[in-house]
């Protein structure tokens, strides 16, 4: 990936990770959302290019990404319709945004398997850094760790109720925002410390 695509990822992804509700179970289903919109998307794009429709092909990529992420919901709304109804137009975001389209959308299609290859760093990456993000969040906030099954989430107490309701802040989007920025500010560090170490090797 080069800087350009990196930075709009994180901005992406930072940016939707906001946005979703404070609970490990809704980061698992926005993963595996991702994960399929990436999977059908790369076989959509390659199923485009053997048809040879170049001309409609974003407009195309966009309104099939969208469908599947209809298709997505309802099929949370017939399992978890409570977790569907929460969710509401969040999940709507990973098909629209450009954490999406960057990498499913490309100007030249390369093969089936390196393209399957290639699209898969940025959902991979997505799901670490969601996955803990709302897990911080869950524990912090809600002092529980959830998990999603059919019809309901799990609830697994971690801390006293006392310790989540003074930590209730981080639950909200506000300690979301907070929380982003500190995990940016992070990997804005770790970046500035890899390119010294870098450049440092390059130097001797």
């Amino acid at each position: 990936m080069t800087r350009k695509a990196i930075s709009i990822y994180t901005t992406a992804t930072c940016a939707m990770a906001i946005v979703i509700p404070g609970r490990f179970a809704i980061g698992i289903i926005i993963a595996a959302e991702v994960f399929l919109l990436t999977v059908f998307g790369t076989l959509f794009s390659a199923l485009l290019k053997t048809l040879r429709i170049n001309e409609l092909r974003t407009a195309a990529m966009c309104a099939f990404l969208v469908s599947f992420t209809v298709l997505f919901k309802q099929l949370l709304i017939l399992f978890m319709p409570e977790t569907a109804l929460q969710l509401s137009f969040v999940l709507y975001l990973p098909s629209i945004s450009s954490f999406t389209t960057v990498f499913l959308i490309k100007e030249k299609q390369p093969p089936l398997k390196t393209d399957f290859l290639g699209n898969f760093a940025p959902p991979l990456i997505f799901t670490v850094y969601m996955l803990v993000f709302v897990l911080i969040r869950d524990c912090i906030g809600y002092g529980t760790i959830t998990l999603p099954a059919p019809g309901k989430m799990i609830e697994i107490v971690v801390f006293p109720e006392w310790y989540s309701a003074a930590g209730t802040f981080f639950a909200t989007i506000p300690g979301a925002l907070v929380l982003s920025a500190l995990f940016l500010s992070l990997f804005l560090a770790m970046e500035e410390k890899f390119k010294i170490i870098v450049k440092a090797g390059i130097d001797k």
